[in-house]
């Protein structure tokens, strides 16, 4: 085995030895999800899909806080709301804190009519007890199911 092989291997077990992040999904909370945290240009840092029913968009809440500012708002159409309302919801990196960043440009969609829309995105972390001098990269899945009035991680 040459020399580079051997490194590509050893890279490739430690990051299957790295713990995957939790992302979570939540409820909009009356503040993230502000217009004003839209990251701009607007154009570029958010998404439709289903024909204008579901909506994405990259949101960073100012710096604040440093680590964890950067939060993925997903709304769409649900028919069981009164007067077809809008649900919202969060995506996260854990609980409340979100991303050290999201590289949106990275957004894939796939869909499957049993499941939903299926949202992937390359997203970066800072590690626990690290000195924040470097950050863990993932992947976020998330399923959007409009039918069934949800929105989970996978």
């Amino acid at each position: 085995m040459s020399r580079y092989l051997a490194a590509a291997a050893a890279v490739g077990l430690l990051a299957a030895a790295t713990p995957a992040l939790a992302v979570t999904v939540r409820d909009c909370d009356g503040r993230t999800e502000a217009a004003y945290n839209i990251v701009e240009p607007w154009e570029t840092s958010s998404k439709t899909f289903y024909q204008g029913q579901v909506r994405v968009a990259y949101l960073d809440t100012g710096g604040e806080p440093a680590c964890c500012s950067a939060h993925l708002l997903v709304l769409f159409f649900n028919q069981d709301e009164p007067g077809g309302g809008m649900t919202c919801r969060l995506v996260s990196a854990e609980g409340d804190n979100g991303f050290a960043g999201i590289d949106f440009k990275s957004l894939k969609s796939s869909y499957d009519p049993a499941r939903g829309l299926l949202l992937s995105f390359n997203y970066r972390v800072f590690p626990p007890g690290g000195d924040g001098s470097t950050l863990n990269r993932g992947v976020a899945r998330v399923r959007v199911n409009v039918a069934g009035g949800a929105v989970t991680a996978e």
